[in-house]
């Protein structure tokens, strides 16, 4: 009898614990699978996250426009944070005056932002060079290589074009390099 109840009782204990023994073997495999998912990187979520000191959608753009000119070619437009640095070659050209659109600045935020320009070519050519907004002339560099910081406001949810402008007095033999550099002033 003593036997019987003992038999018993190892029945009852075995129909309750073996749902338990189970779940606690699941887990053993369960676990560890879902430790591996959470170290492996999520690289594909990075990309809607916004970080310290990168732009988000709702900032200031600038794009090259692009398109072919007998004095500026080469361009090249390089982001590095929240500056941008443009260059251009200026080849071989006759006296006279010459522009080209250069670059696309869209505001995309709801509040006035303020771009600055500061550009310069390495050798002196006696060439007075500018850029052009919205029909205002800004002076970069003068004929004696004088070199001028300027700052363009850009109006909330709007885009400008920038045209590169050059005026020589006299005809310039060889060709050179222009480089830009914008930079979006921080709105304190």
């Amino acid at each position: 009898m003593p036997n019987q109840k003992a038999q018993k009782f190892k029945n009852f204990v075995g129909h309750i614990l073996e749902p338990f023994a189970l779940g606690v073997l699941a887990l053993l495999f369960i676990i560890p699978t879902i430790t591996v998912m959470n170290l492996s990187p999520i690289t594909k979520k990075l990309k809607d996250l916004n970080v310290l000191g990168v732009n988000s959608q709702s900032s200031v753009s600038v794009t090259l426009v692009g398109g072919k000119h007998d004095v500026f070619t080469e361009e090249n437009l390089n982001k590095n944070d929240n500056t941008y640095d443009y260059s251009t070659k200026l080849n071989k050209r006759a006296a006279d005056s010459y522009s080209k659109p250069i670059l696309e600045i869209k505001n995309n935020t709801e509040q006035v932002q303020t771009v600055s320009f500061y550009g310069q070519t390495l050798n002196q050519t006696q060439s007075n060079i500018r850029i052009i907004v919205d029909d205002k002339t800004y002076k970069i560099q003068d004929d004696r290589g004088q070199t001028y910081p300027q700052e363009v406001t850009v109006l909330p949810s709007s885009k400008v074009i920038v045209f590169l402008a050059i005026e020589n007095l006299t005809g310039i033999q060889f060709s050179e390099e222009f480089d830009l550099q914008v930079k979006v002033v921080e709105n304190l």
